[in-house]
């Protein structure tokens, strides 16, 4: 008897487990942007425009949420910062057992790049639509710590150029803090691997953004000078 009811309360136990687990994540996310809406008071940014869906692999995530945006500098142009958040579901448990959690700034930029990211060697990445392929760039300690991926039908020079030996040692330095770059269809989506929960942290984002919109933008328009 005492086998059976303890047999019976099991599924109990897991849904107050996963109840626990959501509101502990609701409340760690509310944390997460009291923080940024308090760095973004601080530095003047205000609210800004939410992203359109499905632009690039990060920003195409099934059920992903997006927190609150704020406007911030880019140089030329203005990016939006926010949190980006989705559930994981393990083992075809109706109730996601985990959070994965983002920051990231978006610009349009409208450069006329084809379809390209960079992303960690190794770890989770975004999956993508698009058929891709990596580039190699001549960079040895590059190809060790990311990946250059772009369509398959991509003008690989064009991005050989973009990622030039500048850029490259640019990346290399960033070292574990260096962002997700991701390009389609006019949207630069920058991303953070974890969420950005300081001010430093926040900081070295939007200048990471900002580096990489104005490389993008200046070899735009090397790109079609007529634009």
């Amino acid at each position: 008897m005492l086998f059976t009811s303890v047999f019976m309360l099991l599924p109990l136990g897991f849904v107050l487990l996963g109840l626990y687990r959501l509101v502990t994540r609701s409340q760690a996310r509310e944390e997460a942007q009291n923080t940024v809406a308090v760095w973004a008071a601080w530095n003047g940014y205000g609210p800004g425009d939410h992203p359109s869906t499905g632009a690039t692999p990060t920003l195409s995530i099934p059920a992903a949420t997006a927190g609150e945006a704020f406007q911030v500098p880019m140089g030329a142009t203005q990016g939006a910062l926010f949190l980006w958040s989705w559930p994981v579901e393990d083992r075809g448990e109706t109730l996601p057992l985990s959070t994965l959690e983002v920051t990231v700034v978006q610009a349009m930029l409208a450069a006329g790049f084809p379809h390209f990211r960079v992303v960690p060697r190794h770890g989770w990445v975004a999956p993508s639509t698009l058929e891709e392929r990596e580039v190699q760039l001549e960079s040895v300690e590059f190809s060790a710590s990311f990946r250059l991926l772009a369509g398959r039908d991509g003008d690989q020079q064009a991005l050989v150029r973009l990622f030039d030996p500048s850029t490259i040692v640019w990346l290399i330095g960033l070292g574990e803090t260096a962002p997700v770059i991701e390009y389609q269809l006019g949207t630069l989506a920058v991303v953070s691997r974890h969420p950005a929960e300081t001010d430093v942290e926040l900081d070295a984002l939007v200048e990471q953004a900002r580096h990489v919109a104005e490389r993008v933008l200046a070899e735009g328009l090397l790109r079609n000078p007529a634009a």
